[in-house]
């Protein structure tokens, strides 16, 4: 396989663990959360040690937008190799990992940090 797809795909690969992570990240705010209804006055505990929900929110909703912005930008690299290799099995791979990036675009786009945001607003009140 050409040098350029094998880094677009290493490129892919590597993003794709970094929206792996963010999900990850996200999934243990949710376990906060949980914990948090059981125990409100925790939420104050948290902000006074300077670990504040709602500041890992705002700054996971600026990673979100990073990681989004990056795939983006790998889908158009894609879209211009795609250009250079139209009937091998490199075209077949860039077509592959061009899907996989909207795929994870959407996926990105889908965990919805404004709603947990709300959410650790109503516990702090």
């Amino acid at each position: 396989m050409d040098i350029a797809v094998k880094n677009l795909v290493l490129s892919y690969e590597t993003l794709a663990n970094q929206a792996i992570n963010f999900n990850h990240a996200y999934l243990q705010l949710l376990k906060i959360y949980e914990e948090l209804i059981l125990a409100p006055d925790w939420f104050y505990e948290l902000e006074k040690s300077g670990i504040s929900p709602l500041k890992t929110v705002a700054s996971m909703q600026q990673e979100q937008k990073i990681i989004v912005s990056k795939f983006q930008d790998l889908s158009k690299l894609i879209a211009k190799a795609q250009l250079h290799f139209t009937t091998n099995p490199e075209a077949e791979e860039l077509k592959n990992i061009a899907h996989d990036c909207q795929i994870m675009i959407d996926f990105v786009n889908s965990i919805y940090l404004v709603d947990l945001q709300d959410m650790f607003r109503e516990i702090k009140k």
